[in-house]
């Protein structure tokens, strides 16, 4: 369908994603006074309080607490959802849900189409790149380099974490490999260690472990995160480039709930930051999107691009937009015209969109690349009480193994220390899991109370962020065949691991197990990876130690890689400063960027790259 000339509407630039990197190129151009029209496919029902407290409501109701429960199924712009993942049938693609999974192995993890985007289902875990995790090929000949060096991100780094409000101790931070300018402090002081952080922490002074012939130290830290703590008094605002000090900056305020800002101006520990903070005390992109000066932005919500159009000389000539009123139903053709065009959504969207669009692809890498940082668990149960279900989910981490020469053999890890338990372990469920398995032994009154008592308080659980290597054979594509309710493309996925990344998961199954023999777990209450796999996907890996190990792996939900960036046109999609080779008015920015993944969550870095290249966008307009 065609739009009448006279409906078309044109802007200094048009943003496609109200996710964090949606709304801070939309922040970032609006305060440049560019007109901005920022298109999101989700609702956009968080916008208020009452819509936000809907999504909690929504929550407390659903029996499968999987990340998207909060939020609406949507028909006209459905999300995958962990209940839809099922072991890959060589051969059979899965059909379940939205995604298209041809294996080998699941792509096991989700986002969300909603205004805030996945940042209303994160954990808001917001570490660094290490420096090193920039430059994985000349460093230790696995990967390729990044285009830019962690030197030219760090004064965004810095902007970034003033700008979505990040809890840490810069020194914590120093000691494991992250520098920093001088001067610079992070806004608000790090969320205290839990209980059983401490615990393990203490444990574990002096442990040191053998990766590859090496010994590496053992560290328990605290994690930076998107999430309210106490404003730090020591701390003083980045200059507007990053670049230095401001001295005479005001400290840190905390941001409060969207629509009640005296609401959630200090995490208050209820164990639920996924897959939604009650209080709205971590950090989603909605606190951005409340901000925008409206004179100069417009939002639209329920607006699914479907299509960029391309004009003769190369350049970016309009989206066309599918509007829709109810999910599912009728829609309403649109178009739109700007100056620049801006593709923020999530790295499978973006990709999707260049495919539909036949864009950007000149190098044959979209949507090729595609990444995760696969996640796996150990649990044990601790001889004592660990303090479980107190704090945020987690507080603190192992991150002394990001990093060292064994990354020329086999992939490093963030270890994750949980303060809920045995939350993801296969077919726990704690603590109702534990309470149905109580019932089903006649346990009932006093006798119940006393077993959840013992049982819950002393769940340990060790979850391991794996690093993955780009391959071309991972990757997104969209098929005719495959449309979901208003007849757009749903992506189509293949996916698997290489050795690389399966010999990590074995590597981090002993470290695991050095840890609890500390805590002074007995062996008999120990469990791995290689336990009974039930999670939606394993493998029986041959380890370089001769033996064989039942793995398996779930998804972090950090999708990295489908249009990384990159020095040659040949190779990449877009450049150093995420604008496409091939379309000189076109950026696409986000996660899908990352030429690697490292093992720090991504969005902290794509809000650091966004920042940087929101720079060149308004040179370029000017």
């Amino acid at each position: 369908m065609s739009t009448p000339t006279s409906d078309i509407r044109h802007f200094d630039a048009i943003v496609v994603g109200g996710g964090p990197i949606g709304a801070h190129v939309a922040r970032e151009l609006s305060n440049a006074h560019k007109t901005v029209l920022l298109l999101e496919a989700g609702r956009a029902g968080g916008l208020t309080y009452e819509g936000y407290r809907s999504y909690v409501t929504n929550f407390h109701t659903q029996v499968a607490k999987d990340t998207n429960s909060p939020y609406p199924a949507n028909a006209s712009a459905p999300s995958p959802r962990e209940i839809d993942l099922t072991q890959i049938d060589p051969g059979t693609p899965d059909l379940n849900g939205y995604q298209v999974e041809f294996g080998p192995q699941t792509f096991a993890s989700t986002y969300l189409r909603q205004l805030g985007g996945t940042t209303l289902h994160w954990l808001g875990t917001t570490p660094r790149f290490l420096p090193n995790d920039f430059q994985l090929a000349t460093k230790y000949g696995v990967g390729m380099d990044w285009p830019v060096t962690y030197d030219d991100v760090e004064p965004d780094y810095c902007l970034a974490e003033w700008s979505i409000g990040v809890s840490a101790d810069r020194k914590e931070q120093e000691g494991i490999g992250i520098p920093f300018q001088k001067g610079y402090e992070f806004p608000m002081l790090p969320i205290p260690a839990s209980y059983s952080d401490q615990v393990i922490d203490k444990a574990t002074k002096g442990l040191t472990v053998a990766l590859a012939n090496r010994r590496y130290p053992v560290t328990v830290s605290r994690l930076p995160q998107a999430r309210n703590s106490i404003p730090n008094p020591r701390a003083r605002p980045p200059k507007p480039d990053g670049r230095g000090i401001d001295p005479h900056g005001a400290p840190y305020r905390p941001v409060g709930a969207v629509g009640n800002p005296d609401v959630g101006l200090r995490c208050e520990g209820n164990s639920a930051c996924i897959p939604i903070c009650p209080v709205q005390a971590k950090y989603s992109a909605l606190k951005t999107i409340d901000k925008l000066d409206r004179r100069y932005v417009t939002l639209e919500a329920q607006t699914v691009v479907t299509k960029l159009t391309i004009d003769d000389n190369g350049r970016i000539s309009g989206v066309e937009y599918l509007s829709y009123d109810t999910e599912g139903g009728a829609t309403t053709a649109g178009r739109a015209t700007a100056n620049i065009y801006v593709l923020a959504g999530h790295a499978i969207e973006n990709a999707k969109l260049l495919l539909a669009s036949g864009a950007a692809n000149g190098s044959d890498q979209v949507g090729r690349n595609l990444m995760d940082h696969p996640f796996s668990s150990s649990w044990a149960l601790a001889p004592r009480s660990m303090g479980i279900f107190r704090g945020p989910l987690q507080s603190s981490g192992i991150e002394s193994l990001r990093d060292g020469e064994f990354r020329r053999e086999f992939a490093a890890f963030r270890i994750d220390l949980s303060n809920v338990g045995w939350d993801i372990v296969p077919d726990a469920n704690p603590p109702y899991g534990d309470v149905s398995r109580a019932l089903a032994k006649n346990m009932f009154g006093p006798a119940l109370r006393r077993h959840l008592g013992d049982i819950v308080p002393r769940q340990v659980r060790v979850g391991f962020d794996l690093e993955q290597l780009p391959e071309s054979q991972n990757r997104v594509t969209i098929s005719r065949e495959f449309k979901d309710a208003i007849g757009c493309y749903r992506p189509v996925i293949r996916y698997g691991l290489s050795d690389y990344t399966w010999q990590s998961m074995v590597e981090s199954m002993k470290v695991s197990r050095a840890i609890y023999q500390r805590m002074g777990i007995p062996d008999a209450d120990q469990h791995y990876v290689t336990s009974d796999a039930t999670q939606p996907d394993e493998r029986n890996f041959r380890a370089r130690d001769g033996k064989d190990y039942l793995l398996n792996f779930v998804g972090a939900g950090h999708h990295m890689g489908t249009h990384r960036m990159g020095l040659w046109r040949t190779n990449s999609v877009v450049d150093r400063d995420q604008r496409s080779w091939d379309h000189e008015n076109l950026y696409v920015v986000g996660c899908g960027s990352f030429p690697t993944t490292g093992t720090a969550n991504p969005t902290l870095t794509a809000l650091a790259l966004a920042l940087r290249s929101t720079r060149h966008m308004l040179s370029q307009l000017h």
